[in-house]
């Protein structure tokens, strides 16, 4: 609380001997006293980067914990079960280098991943028909089932937003996935916002100012899509 000579708590105890001057020898007001206090915050806080991103390093840290947790549940991995996931959403199949980016691991690492799995016949190799000498990765029906159960770590972090709040998170994660991908800092992502039949801001003011050409309907950030099955890239 304020006190005639200094900010007292709860103790009593006063943190200032006496509201400074101003610059013409006289007691700055209350308001005056909290601006300048807010002032000192401004000079003693660590730069707001940093603790947002030392903020979600301990979001990450939760979500690694609770992957863990799932894949042992499941005799596998995290790095087995990223990659299951990864490439039981793409029925199509995909190659061991783009699950290997996915992952954020080595080739060889994944492709010790991909034999675990393919021994638990979860995952399939196939011939690629457009190059002779890579293979295919196909999960199994068994390998779908598991990746369509499969737990998102960040759900508990999440579940705790409004739905407004969730839609404003939503698009920062974006922004910030986009932003990585032009810096080549990700893997290419499946997101709306890098597919050619995404129109942004096409209805600025509006609730729906974007337009999917795919379906031929406006969309609203909400809407936006981080792994779209139907992405076509726009590069």
């Amino acid at each position: 609380m304020l006190h005639p000579f200094g900010i007292q708590g709860p103790q009593g105890q006063l943190y200032e001997s006496h509201p400074p001057l101003c610059p013409a020898g006289t007691w700055l007001s209350p308001v005056e006293w909290l601006g300048f206090l807010t002032m000192k915050f401004d000079q003693i806080s660590e730069p707001l980067d940093l603790r947002l991103a030392d903020g979600l390093t301990r979001l990450a840290a939760v979500a690694r914990q609770l992957d863990w947790q799932a894949a042992t549940s499941a005799g596998l991995s995290p790095t087995q079960a990223d990659i299951l996931c990864f490439v039981a959403n793409r029925p199509e199949g995909s190659r061991l280098t783009a699950a290997a980016a996915h992952a954020g691991v080595r080739k060889a690492t994944a492709s010790d991943a991909v034999a675990a799995l393919e021994s638990k016949d979860l995952l399939h190799k196939y011939g690629d028909a457009s190059d002779a000498r890579a293979v295919t990765l196909k999960a199994s029906v068994a390998g779908q089932e598991i990746a369509q159960s499969w737990p998102r770590s960040f759900a508990p972090v999440v579940a705790g937003l409004s739905k407004a709040e969730q839609e404003v998170l939503l698009g920062l994660v974006i922004k910030m996935i986009r932003q990585l991908q032009q810096r080549q800092l990700i893997a290419p992502q499946r997101t709306c916002v890098a597919c050619r039949h995404f129109r942004e801001n096409v209805a600025p003011g509006t609730k729906s100012p974007h337009f999917c050409a795919l379906v031929s309907a406006p969309m609203g950030d909400r809407h936006l899509r981080v792994d779209c099955a139907e992405y076509e890239s726009a590069a």
